[in-house]
C-alpha cells in the first residue's frame, strides 16, 4: 500500500494512536489506573464523562465559528491538551466525588477537543486514506496501551499525563509536514486543512447534511449501535458477571480489527470503498450478544465479538461522514462533532439502563442488546441504505480527482518550462493557445506583428511541431498527462 510509504503517516497513526491509548487508560470504567471512581451521587465515572461530553459537544457546535479561527484553534488544542493532563493527577490525587467528577468534565473536554480536531484532520485526506487513517491509528493506539500497561503502574501514570500533550504535537507537526511537501498547514487561515474541509464560513452546516436520507438513517444506526455496546459496558461494570479485565476487552479488538482490515485492504478490489463490511456488523453484534445471553459464566467471547462489531461500524461511519461532507462541501468539524455527539448520546442511555436497571439480569440485559442489533439492521439502516453512501464516496472520488488536476494556467507554464520558452515566448504561447491572431497579440504586447512571428517560429521550433494545431494538440496531450 501507497500509504505506508509516505513519511507523513506514521506521525498521524502515532498522534491519534497516542489520543486513543490515553482514553483506553483514563476513560474506560473499570480503569487500570483507577479501578472504578464514582463521581456525584456515586455515578460510574464513565457515564458522567459521557453526560460531560454531550454537554461539551453541544457548546462546541455552539462556538464552531469562533474554533474555526486560527486563535480558536489553537486554544481549542491547548485546553484540550491541558484537560486531558490533569485527568489523572485529580483522580489519583483528588479526594472524594467533587475530585472525579471534576475529572470526568476535564477528561470529557480533553475527549471532544482531540477527536474532533484529529477528524477534521483526517477528513481533508484523499479517499480511502480517511479509513485507513482512522483503522490503524485505533490499532496503534491499542498497541500503545497494552505496551504501557506492561510497563506497570508508574508508566501507566506518566503516559496518561504525557500522551495528549504529545497527541496534540504531533497534530501540529503533520499539519507542518503537508505544508513543506506543497499542501496547506493546519493552521494556515483560510489554507487550513479545516477550511479545505469546509470550515468556517459560506459553507453548508451540517444540518443540510442531516437532511440527506442516508446520513440520516447511518447516525440514527451509530447512535443504536452505541447504546448496545455501551449496554455492554455497563453489564460489565455491574460485578456479578463482569468481563474479566474488561480494560483490556477494547484494545484487544481493535488490534484484531486493524489485522482484519489490513488484510482486507491487500486484497480487496477497492479498499477505499469497504461497503461490503456493513454487512457484518450486525451478525457479529447479534451473535455476541446471543453468546453473552447463553454463555453467562463466559462473556469473553460474547464480549469481544460485540466490541468488534460496534468498532468496525464506527470507523465505517466516521469514514462515510468525511466522504459526505467532502461531496457537499458542508462543514468537516460540526458534521463530526454531531455524529460524536450521537455516538456519546447513545452510550449514555446505554449506560444508563444498564447502571440503573439494577434488578435486571445479566442474561436480561444480554437479550435487550440482541433485540436493538436486529432492529437496528432491519428497520434503522439496512443493507439497500448503504448503496447511496457508495455513491456519494464515488461522487468525492471525482472531485478529487477534479481537484487534483492542474489548472490550465498551471499547465502552459509548465509546459512552457518543459520546452525550455522564453518570458516573452511563454506570453505569446498563451495567446497562441487562446486562439488569438499574431496581430492581436503584437497589440497586447506593444510589439511589432515581424517580432510574435519570430517568437511563433521558436515556440513551434522548441515545441517541435509545424502549427499552431499541432501545437494546440501538444498541449492538450501535456496537459492530459499531468492530470
Amino acid at each position: 500500500m501507497k500509504l505506508f510509504e509516505e513519511e507523513l503517516f506514521p506521525v498521524r497513526f502515532l498522534g491519534f494512536g497516542l489520543f486513543w491509548a490515553w482514553l483506553f487508560m483514563v476513560g474506560l470504567s473499570p480503569s487500570p489506573l483507577f479501578g472504578n471512581p464514582l463521581c456525584l451521587g456515586s455515578v460510574p465515572f464513565e457515564l458522567f464523562e459521557l453526560l460531560m461530553r454531550c454537554a461539551v459537544l453541544t457548546l462546541s457546535l455552539a462556538l464552531s465559528r469562533p474554533i474555526a479561527t486560527n486563535r480558536g484553534k489553537r486554544l481549542y488544542l491547548a485546553v484540550g491538551a491541558i484537560a486531558g493532563m490533569a485527568v489523572t493527577p485529580l483522580l489519583l490525587w483528588g479526594e472524594g466525588a467533587t475530585a472525579h467528577s471534576l475529572a470526568a468534565l476535564l477528561a470529557a473536554v480533553a475527549e471532544v477537543s482531540l477527536f474532533l480536531m484529529w477528524l477534521s484532520f483526517f477528513g481533508a485526506m484523499r479517499l480511502g486514506d480517511t479509513l485507513t487513517l482512522l483503522v490503524m491509528s485505533y490499532g496503534v493506539g491499542a498497541l500503545l496501551f497494552l505496551a504501557t500497561l506492561i510497563g506497570g503502574q508508574g508508566a501507566l501514570v506518566a503516559a496518561s499525563i504525557a500522551f495528549p500533550l504529545l497527541s496534540v504535537a504531533s497534530l501540529m507537526l503533520s499539519g507542518r509536514l503537508i505544508s513543506q511537501r506543497g499542501g496547506s498547514e493546519l493552521f494556515d487561515g483560510d489554507g487550513s486543512a479545516l477550511v479545505q474541509a469546509g470550515e468556517p464560513t459560506g459553507t453548508k452546516g451540517p444540518s443540510s447534511i442531516f437532511k440527506s436520507i442516508p446520513a440520516l438513517k447511518m447516525t440514527l444506526a451509530l447512535a443504536c449501535y452505541s447504546l448496545a455496546f455501551s449496554l455492554l459496558s455497563a453489564m460489565a461494570f455491574s460485578g456479578g458477571a463482569a468481563l474479566p479485565a474488561g480494560y483490556l476487552v477494547e484494545p484487544v479488538c481493535i488490534v484484531v480489527l486493524a489485522g482484519v482490515y489490513i488484510l482486507y485492504a491487500q486484497f480487496a478490489k477497492d479498499a477505499a470503498k469497504p461497503y461490503a463490511l456493513y454487512r457484518a456488523v450486525a451478525p457479529v453484534m447479534g451473535l455476541g450478544f446471543a453468546c453473552l445471553a447463553a454463555l453467562v459464566g463466559q462473556p469473553a467471547i460474547g464480549g469481544g465479538m460485540v466490541v468488534t462489531g460496534y468498532l468496525l461500524f464506527e470507523v465505517l461511519a466516521l469514514n462515510d461522514y468525511c466522504n459526505i461532507v467532502k461531496a457537499n462541501d458542508a462543514s468537516l468539524f460540526r458534521t463530526m462533532a454531531f455524529g460524536r455527539l450521537a455516538i456519546s448520546a447513545g452510550m449514555l442511555v446505554g449506560w444508563a439502563v444498564g447502571f440503573f436497571a439494577d434488578h435486571a439480569s445479566f442474561t436480561a440485559l444480554a437479550v435487550a442488546g440482541m433485540a436493538i442489533v436486529l432492529v437496528t439492521a432491519t428497520l434503522v439502516f439496512t443493507d439497500r441504505d448503504r448503496m447511496p453512501l457508495a455513491s456519494i464516496a464515488d461522487d468525492r472520488a471525482i472531485r478529487e480527482e477534479r481537484d487534483m488536476r492542474p489548472s490550465k494556467g498551471m499547465a502552459l507554464a509548465n509546459f512552457a518550462v518543459s520546452r525550455k520558452l522564453s518570458k516573452r515566448e511563454t506570453e505569446v504561447f498563451g495567446y497562441l493557445i487562446a486562439g488569438r491572431t499574431t496581430s492581436y497579440i503584437a497589440e497586447r504586447l506593444f510589439v511589432a506583428e515581424s517580432t510574435v512571428r519570430a517568437h511563433v517560429y521558436n515556440i513551434y521550433q522548441k515545441a517541435d511541431v509545424h502549427s499552431r494545431m499541432e501545437l494546440m494538440d501538444a498541449f492538450d496531450a501535456f496537459w492530459s498527462e499531468e492530470s
